[in-house]
């Protein structure tokens, strides 16, 4: 009898097998676990190997990314490190004479703000604005009303200490009298005399205050103190002034026949300017004659500068205006030596610094100099004819610094 043939699912798989017998059927649960387990370690291998590969990519990526960063750095350190080199001149000996420039306002010689010694009203303004005027000259009068008033006032006060004066007098003699008589006590006589002397003093101060009220009188007449231009004038009477009022003076004059200019000059330039060297005043394009007039042998202790006036005289048929601003130049009494650097040479910011070159290392140096039409310098003192100067030096080179020359 045949056995029957049925199928038979595997638990693990569930792949049915066919019932054909004991031993096929033991065969074919051993078989197919091994077939599905070789096919999931070959994908996984497959997988890994790309994954492997990938990742090497990445890794290589990254190393050249770092690789090229490493070389921009070691670029810009190498470019830090390397310094810049600098061109050099030597100074040329030349011979010139030094000038010293000065820049100020003219003012005039002589100005003043002109009031009345004594308080009243403006009556009479004989003068106008820009008027010129001799010393002397009437510029206003005060009503004198007031003025007789007061002198009159004062007369009176007069004869009435007078008349105190004499009735004192009287007084005193009668008392004198009477104590030689023995009528009355000698301290009666004591009081007489004080009382006489009282009588004397009053009349003495009411002298004093008429004389002050005639001088007052007389000086209802205000006149111009000097020659000049009136740059302040009222344009007519009736207002009241006051003298003891600053800055409310009704005239100022200007003497403007030649004008003064206060400048200063440095200590190294004090040797060049002397008392009446000549100078040249440039006003509007317009040159005018001066001469130095007076300098102070003395520094400022805050600028360092020595004072000096200049004496401008003004022509009346082409006149200067007071107040002007000018430029002064003043020549040197004689040519010197000196040394002629050229603009690139000077210390980039700097206004009187060049920079010296010795031994290799930097040194920033002062010079007193003066300036060419070409901004190159003509060096007075602070070089040597034999120094080396560095040409277009940075500011922020600091001295002591190594340096490096072109050519080396």
């Amino acid at each position: 009898m045949e056995a029957q043939s049925n199928p038979v699912q595997s638990p693990n798989t569930g792949v049915n097998f066919p019932a054909t017998g004991g031993a096929t059927h033991d065969a074919a649960l051993q078989n197919a676990p091994v077939s599905s387990a070789k096919g999931v370690l070959v994908v996984s291998g497959i997988l890994f190997v790309a994954f492997a590969g990938f990742m090497g990519m990445r890794v290589v990526e990254a190393g050249k990314k770092q690789q090229a960063l490493a070389a921009d750095r070691a670029a810009a350190e190498a470019e830090q490190i390397k310094k810049p080199s600098y061109g050099t001149v030597t100074p040329k000996p030349v011979k010139f004479r030094p000038s010293v420039e000065i820049t100020g306002t003219l003012k005039p010689w002589r100005e003043a703000e002109v009031n009345f010694e004594a308080a009243g009203r403006v009556q009479d303004v004989p003068v106008r604005l820009g008027d010129a005027v001799k010393s002397g000259d009437l510029l206003a009068t005060l009503d004198a009303s007031i003025a007789g008033a007061q002198v009159n006032q004062a007369s009176a006060q007069v004869k009435g200490a007078a008349a105190q004066v004499a009735m004192a007098e009287d007084n005193w003699k009668r008392t004198q009298a009477l104590v030689d008589s023995k009528s009355i006590p000698e301290a009666s006589l004591e009081a007489a005399k004080q009382q006489l002397a009282a009588a004397k003093a009053g009349l003495e101060a009411a002298s004093a205050t008429t004389q002050l009220a005639k001088v007052g009188q007389g000086k209802m007449a205000l006149r111009a103190p000097f020659d000049g231009i009136l740059t302040r004038a009222p344009a007519s009477g009736g207002f009241f002034v006051n003298p003891g009022m600053p800055g409310q003076a009704p005239f100022r004059i200007e003497d403007v026949s030649h004008f003064r200019l206060a400048g200063s000059v440095s200590e190294a330039d004090f040797d060049l300017v002397k008392v009446g060297a000549a100078v040249g005043v440039l006003w509007k394009e317009r040159v005018v004659a001066g001469k130095v007039s007076a300098v102070v042998p003395s520094l400022d202790p805050m600028t360092r500068r020595a004072p000096v006036e200049i004496e401008v005289p003004n022509d009346p048929k082409n006149p200067i205006l007071g107040y002007g601003f000018v430029h002064v130049k003043i020549e040197g009494p004689a040519e010197v030596d000196a040394l002629e650097v050229p603009v690139t040479a000077k210390r980039a910011g700097s206004q009187d610094e060049v920079v010296v070159v010795s031994g290799g290392k930097a040194k920033t140096v002062r010079v007193v100099h003066d300036t060419k039409a070409d901004g190159s310098w003509l060096v007075r003192s602070g070089l040597q004819a034999g120094d080396v100067l560095l040409l277009n030096a940075p500011p922020e080179l600091k001295d002591g610094e190594d340096v490096l020359l072109k050519g080396q």
